[in-house]
């Protein structure tokens, strides 16, 4: 089930939690050895993509269309683009770059502001900030 937190913010932390948490908590070797099955096993890889990433899929929809809704977003980004953009970080932090798991914390900060840069609408002309400073866009 997709997380409701009440905002767009909250809900993409909840779900980078999840991503996080679950690539760090198989045994080391876990996840890079199951990828190597999904690419070498048509019928596991299909598995792996209706139970996994379809998962994954829908719980990005489900939270971008109540952020959507609520007027947080304009128009509702590709979830499939969102995904790689919130699981790929994640993936290299600790495969590709095998950084420790305890800085996940930090990177998924950053990833999620730097995410929500990416899918938010840029505030109108004019929009000040609640010092009442113009918003540079």
């Amino acid at each position: 089930m997709a997380p409701d937190h009440g905002s767009l913010r909250a809900d993409l932390a909840a779900v980078l939690a999840e991503i996080a948490d679950g690539l760090t908590l198989p045994p080391q070797g876990t996840v890079p050895g199951l990828l190597a099955d999904v690419h070498a096993d048509p019928a596991l890889g299909d598995r792996f993509n209706e139970k996994y990433l379809g998962a994954q899929l829908q719980t990005l929809t489900e939270v971008l269309d109540r952020a959507t809704a609520r007027g947080e977003l304009t128009t509702r980004p590709d979830p499939a683009t969102l995904n790689a953009l919130l699981v790929g970080p994640v993936f290299a932090w600790l495969f590709l770059l095998s950084e420790s798991p305890d800085q996940l914390p930090t990177l998924t900060a950053t990833l999620l502001d730097a995410t929500l840069t990416l899918i938010s609408p840029a505030p109108p002309p004019g929009t000040r900030d609640e010092s009442g400073s113009e918003l540079v866009t």
